[in-house]
């Protein structure tokens, strides 16, 4: 028999939060000065540009494909010689 407080209690947990729902948050524009509420948006940057730094440029997106296939082709031959070990332990 399923208790009878179990309800009461959904009932009271949905109405916090409801009421936390609806509480006023502090006024971020108020704290805002007028330059900065005019001020245009930043540009926005591709992220392998972001993360690139003088030492090491941002790789070209065909690079970056053929140092995927090179590590996939890597681990494929790896997975290879570990299946051949393993057969051959077997047998």
């Amino acid at each position: 028999m399923p208790s009878p407080f179990r309800p009461v209690a959904l009932m009271c947990s949905a109405a916090l939060l409801l009421g936390t729902a609806c509480s006023r948050v502090p006024d971020i524009e108020n704290q805002l000065t007028k330059d900065l509420r005019n001020a245009p948006y930043p540009a926005l940057l591709p992220l392998n540009s972001v993360f690139a730094t003088p030492d090491t440029p941002a790789a070209s997106p065909a690079q970056q494909g053929a140092a995927l296939e090179q590590d996939l082709s890597a681990r494929a031959a790896r997975l290879r010689a570990r299946a051949a070990a393993l057969n051959a332990a077997q047998n």
